[in-house]
This record gives structure tokens, C-alpha cells and sequence, in this order.
């Protein structure tokens, strides 16, 4: 199949890019490498994927690289939490506009299926003892948040007008080898303090709870839309909680280093608690993770 990716050349994209191309598919990244370089996609190139440098904000350069695709998958967008904050227009223009961008070059090229990354933060906050179902209420409490809402109903609105299949799913806390550390979850920047020796700070009082899902998973979960998926908003986690404060005590123990937890305010935007029901994505997409938090040895080896 013919596959664009936007968003290709990011965290996501590198790990989902490899695995589409071993699987024989002709793979064609579209990304304005502002958080990237080509240099960091020089394997993916050696092995056949095409670059298109584009804006998703620019709707003739999206439409240009949808040019005979069968499948769009939209990775593309403004991920940070803090920066939404501080600069929640451009946070939109991407994430809602952006789509919208996306969405008009699937129906001008004829495009049937387009996957979308959604994220948990359209949930906002989450009952501690209740995991969150897709019907569950939205109420994102982060205008990142507020953005991924609107891109589902921008995206379902659009759907029930056109003939195209579109599958979102929300990604919970993803964690993996080579994240980058401008947008870095929780794990990414527990490893870089155990690297330096330091302490390991929490913001808050570190019993807030995250669905933690390997990048593996997540790659196998965007497979599994394309195989299974025809239309519908999955959770993707690992189906499991653990509290920072366990996180980062596990991490220590993994290192054998002798480090302190330190504790720091609480985070402006920052959810309290937040866990996965997974059931309708292993019912409907086959979606089956294989991987627990025993996952981070490998960032710490």
C-alpha cells in the first residue's frame, strides 16, 4: 500500500515508518522538520521511505503529498502541554487547522482510510479507581487537550459527509527508546536525572496515576487499525496505572544507583489521575499489548 505519514520524522513516526516499510509498504513522510532532522530518518531513507518536507498548516502542500496514497496516517502536531499554554493559538492552528488541511486533501485524492493520533488528555481528570472508557466524559483541562477534542469532532463531522474510514485513537503515556526530550514524557526525564546522577524530581506529591504504553504497543496498535480498523475512537495504554512516585522508585531500583526522589509544585495543566480501558480496541481492532513497565530496563541499559 501506499502510506503518507505526517509527522514521519518525529518519536512516533521513526518507530511506525520502520515497521510499515519491513512490512512492503511504499511510505512517504510528510513533516516541516521542526523538531526533527533528516539526519535522525537517514536509516528510513536508506531504506526507500520518501520525504516530502510540507506544513500541514498550508493546505495546496498537504494536498500535493496525499497524491495517491491509500492510506493517510496524521501524527503530525503541537504535543506539548506547557507550550499550549503559553501558546494555545498555535497550538490550534496545527492541531485543529492542520487536520482540517489533512481531512480536504483525503477527499480531493481520494483517500478510504485515514488514522488520526488522538490523545488521553481529552479526558482531563480521571477517577483513581475507574478506568476510562471511550464514552467516558470529555473535559480536558489543557488547551493541548482542548485541541484533541476538537480534531476528533472535526474528524467525525467530516467522516459522516464523506466516503473515507477514520480511526482515532488516543494515545495514554507513551515511553521508548529515543524520545526526544523537548517533548518527554515522565520516564524520558526520570532516565536523563539517573544518567546525571541526580535526584529524580516529582511534581506534586507523586501519587498521581498514568496508563504507561510502550512505543512498541503504540506502533502495534496503528498496524492493527490498518488491518482490523474501518471507523471508531479507541483508548491505547497498556490497561494498567502505577503512580509516579512507584515509577520513580522502580527506575532507581532498575539502575542500582543510590538516588533521592525530591517533590516540586504540582504542574499547571497536569491530570491527576488517568487509566485506560482498552477492551473496545481489543474487541473491535484486535489490539493486544504485550508489554509492561519491565519495558524501561531497556532505556536504562
Amino acid at each position: 500500500m501506499n502510506i503518507l505519514v505526517t509527522g514521519g520524522a518525529g518519536f512516533i513516526g521513526k518507530y511506525l515508518v520502520k515497521s510499515l516499510l519491513e512490512k512492503g509498504n511504499s511510505v512517504t513522510i510528510f513533516d516541516d522538520f521542526s523538531n526533527s532532522t533528516k539526519e535522525s530518518i537517514s536509516s528510513l531513507i536508506e531504506m526507500g521511505v520518501k520525504i516530502i518536507e510540507g506544513d500541514i498548516t498550508k493546505p495546496l502542500e498537504i494536498i500535493n503529498a496525499v497524491k495517491d496514497q491509500d492510506i493517510v496516517i496524521h501524527l503530525a502536531a503541537k504535543i506539548s502541554v506547557s507550550e499550549s499554554i503559553s501558546n494555545p493559538l498555535q497550538t490550534y492552528r496545527v492541531n485543529v487547522e492542520g487536520t482540517k488541511n489533512i481531512l480536504t486533501a483525503c477527499e480531493k485524492n481520494n483517500v478510504k482510510k485515514l488514522i488520526a493520533a488522538s490523545s488521553a488528555a481529552v479526558y482531563g481528570e480521571g477517577d483513581p479507581n475507574v478506568k476510562l472508557t471511550e464514552e467516558a466524559e470529555l473535559n480536558p483541562i489543557s488547551p493541548y487537550g482542548q485541541t484533541k477534542v476538537k480534531m476528533e469532532s472535526v474528524i467525525k463531522q467530516f467522516e459522516s459527509e464523506h466516503l473515507i474510514n477514520c480511526i482515532m485513537l488516543r494515545f495514554f503515556n507513551i515511553y521508548g527508546v529515543g524520545q526526544t526530550s523537548e517533548y518527554a514524557g515522565v520516564i524520558t526525564k526520570f532516565l536523563e536525572r539517573i544518567e546525571q546522577g541526580k535526584s529524580l524530581e516529582i511534581f506534586g506529591d507523586g501519587l498521581q496515576t498514568r496508563d504507561f504504553v510502550a512505543i512498541d504497543d503504540i506502533i502495534s496498535s496503528i498496524n492493527d487499525g490498518i488491518l482490523n480498523g474501518k471507523s471508531g475512537t479507541y483508548n491505547i495504554g497498556n490497561g494498567k496505572s502505577s503512580t509516579i512516585k512507584d515509577l520513580a522508585e522502580l527506575m532507581i531500583s532498575i539502575s542500582g544507583k543510590r538516588l533521592e526522589i525530591t517533590y516540586t509544585d504540582s504542574l499547571k495543566g497536569d491530570i491527576r489521575n488517568s487509566q485506560a480501558d482498552i477492551s473496545l480496541a481489543k474487541k473491535e481492532i484486535k489490539y493486544s499489548p504485550k508489554f509492561d513497565l519491565d519495558k524501561i530496563k531497556e532505556l536504562l541499559e
